[in-house]
């Protein structure tokens, strides 16, 4: 147990995050030495800084990731954190990138998702190596940078640096996930001549990340606007998002769709703005063409369904249940895209879906894959977990166990791996919404816990 107090470190870490939440690290085009962009390579650069005046010795890793490492010993624990983060998004009431501190919390985009935890994490090694902790195990501390996308950061690591024997990523929930189910991401493609003789959807625009349910939507569609106000003002939205119509011009008529965001791996907690117009542009009568029948089979084969019924993969085990998100779609140029985000139980393989989705819209779209990650799975009774609930129960005072999640964090990328941390139980999942945000106090904890569990895991 603890035997020093993080109260020393609370502003430092506060001010710390503010700074950290300024950097604006989504991923963007590579540049030399910056493979994901600027913003990455500034906040990595920021990491390293910070853990240098920690007289802490901080590795950047060719622009892929950075890490710390603290005290000695032939086995390695990792703490699998990342610095990426996903778009700002609509539907702020707070600058986004600013961190802002207000009512006891710390609002940003990366607050929870993960800068917060990286933070927290940091400042553990900090208080550990302060207080002359002796540790019979190396200690690193893993700054990922391509989380929110493709994980090339995780096998640039891994194919170039040892790989921790155990590990824990402060990425998920408390109080330990030891089950995290598979993960595709999926792209339809459609690319045909458009049929402008009737009822037609020109363009379409919604999403920005498939592992974001969007919360903003719209369309051109060639239609009389006295129609299409008619057509709106009867329809019942299945989900609940608002829609508005005007004259485009020309004959157009433009729709904007506004719902919820949510992650990706819980689209029943968001409100999906995509989904939704492509659930009313299904009930329409759109001309003939492969367009049209393109954005009728989007409608009935994904839709407002988020666990995959019409496909045949609504499947549940002990992991959970299959999800299914659509997270964005295109229209341009007689051009038809969708991203598809599936997390299936451990029941069900790759193939199997794999398998479902092309007999649902091949020959008619391509069907790529994106990203792909098995389950992954730690039994309870292992060491790591008995440490971690623990380190947990001793800083909480809260009984531990273990859950599942569809979420796919760095956890996965090694075999005795799992999450741990940043949401308490009865805590409200805020990233990748807008208004994210971490409590204060929640922040210190987590550092406390994080210090605690490396204690715990490295006696």
């Amino acid at each position: 147990m603890l035997d020093f107090s993080f109260e020393p470190y609370r502003q430092e870490m506060i001010e710390t995050l503010k700074e950290f939440i300024k950097i604006e690290s989504v991923k963007s085009a590579g540049q030399p030495n910056m493979p994901y962009g600027k913003g990455i390579f500034d906040a990595l650069m920021f990491v390293q800084s910070t853990a240098e005046r920690m007289d802490l010795d901080c590795v950047n890793l060719f622009g892929h990731m950075a890490y710390v490492d603290y005290g000695e010993g032939e086995e390695m624990l990792g703490i699998l954190t990342h610095i990426d983060v996903v778009p700002k998004g609509e539907g702020w009431t707070v600058p986004a990138f600013e961190g802002v501190e207000k009512d006891g919390r710390i609002y940003g985009r990366g607050a929870i998702d993960n800068k917060g935890p990286a933070v927290a994490a940091l400042y553990a090694l900090k208080a550990l190596s302060d207080n002359c902790a002796q540790i019979n195990k190396k200690v690193r501390l893993i700054f990922g940078a391509d989380e929110e996308s493709g994980w090339a950061d995780m096998d640039f690591y891994k194919q170039h640096e040892p790989w921790p024997d155990i590990a824990f990523s402060p990425d998920g929930e408390y109080p330990v996930i030891n089950s995290e189910k598979g993960l595709l991401h999926v792209q339809l493609k459609l690319t045909a001549e458009p049929n402008t003789d009737g009822v037609y959807v020109s363009s379409i625009n919604a999403g920005t990340r498939v592992n974001v349910v969007p919360n903003k939507a719209d369309c051109t569609i060639k239609a009389p606007l006295a129609i299409i106000q008619k057509s709106l003002s009867s329809y019942v939205c299945p989900v609940g998002a608002e829609f508005a119509c005007e004259d485009a011009g020309e004959g157009l008529v433009h729709i904007a769709v506004t719902g919820k965001s949510a992650h990706g791996s819980r689209p029943d907690q968001g409100v999906n703005a995509a989904a939704a117009l492509i659930a009313y542009l299904g009930t329409l009568p759109l001309c003939a063409g492969e367009i049209s029948q393109g954005i009728y089979d989007i409608a009935s084969k994904v839709g407002v369904y988020v666990h995959g019924e019409p496909l045949g993969l609504d499947v549940s085990d002990q992991s959970g249940r299959l999800t299914m998100n659509l997270g964005t779609v295109s229209l341009s140029g007689g051009k038809l895209k969708a991203g598809v985000d599936i997390r299936y139980p451990m029941s069900l393989t790759a193939p199997q879906v794999k398998e479902k989705l092309e007999a649902a819209f091949s020959p008619r779209f391509e069907v790529s894959y994106l990203h792909a990650l098995d389950p992954h799975y730690v039994p309870e009774d292992s060491e790591l977990i008995i440490k971690l609930k623990e380190a947990y129960t001793e800083v909480t005072g809260e009984e531990a166990y273990c859950i599942s999640i569809g979420g796919a964090t760095y956890a996965r990328a090694f075999k005795n791996a799992v999450t741990f941390g940043p949401v308490f139980p009865g805590q409200p999942s805020v990233e990748h919404g807008p208004d994210e945000y971490i409590e204060i106090d929640a922040l210190v904890k987590n550092a406390q816990i994080i210090a605690n569990a490396i204690l715990k895991l490295c006696e």
